[in-house]
């Protein structure tokens, strides 16, 4: 597909009746190529996700899909990301949808509890959508959590049982927990944001 639409660029737009594939490699290299795109393009953002030309866009075939992108406004490739991660049956069943969108409009009335909770979700607004975000927080507010136990916690949230799994995830509820309360963040705030962990895996 991406080798036909960039023949069909080169023959309507660049005088080349017939391009090659040494021709068509090269159009890539020098303006397709992931190290070459500028993602920060906003006529890109603006003409295809905000005005819904999504015609062989992946992840945005359905029409649902569609009209939430083009609500969702989306300016950055974080925001596409989220839109997409959004776009599944249960965050969607939360209205996470309709909730994000809100955020965004209104960023300035988001309230962060404190400056690693925003940090770590700014680039949200405020939503956990990203596993990555919830080992960042783990690490961050728990009590002598590392990065590692962070991780740990990300897999051990993904998975159900009451043996081991569920052992290492009470040490380090413990541990977060604690730690939050430590960094001045009251008891019933950090459950909230271990349940919000819990809800989002």
């Amino acid at each position: 597909m991406i080798e036909g639409a960039i023949r069909h660029i080169l023959k309507r737009h660049h005088d080349t009746p017939e391009p090659t594939f040494e021709e068509v490699k090269a159009f890539y290299n020098e303006r397709l190529h992931p190290d070459k795109i500028d993602f920060d393009n906003q006529e890109v953002y603006k003409n295809i996700f905000q005005k819904g030309n999504f015609a062989g866009i992946f992840q945005f075939t359905e029409q649902r899909a569609q009209e939430f992108c083009s609500n969702a406004r989306p300016s950055s490739l974080i925001d596409i990301s989220a839109i997409t991660s959004i776009y599944r049956p249960g965050p969607l069943s939360a209205n996470v949808h309709e909730q994000y969108i809100q955020a965004k409009e209104n960023e300035h009335e988001i309230d962060y509890l404190n400056e690693d909770i925003k940090e770590a979700t700014c680039e949200t607004y405020g939503f956990l959508i990203f596993q990555e975000q919830i080992a960042i927080l783990a690490h961050k507010l728990g009590k002598d959590l590392s990065l590692d136990e962070g991780n740990l916690l990300r897999k051990v949230l993904t998975k159900k049982g009451t043996g081991k799994e569920a052992r290492v995830k009470n040490k380090l509820r413990t541990k977060f927990i604690t730690g939050c309360v430590e960094k001045g963040i009251r008891q019933r705030e950090a459950e909230d944001m271990w349940e919000r962990f819990e809800y989002f895996s």
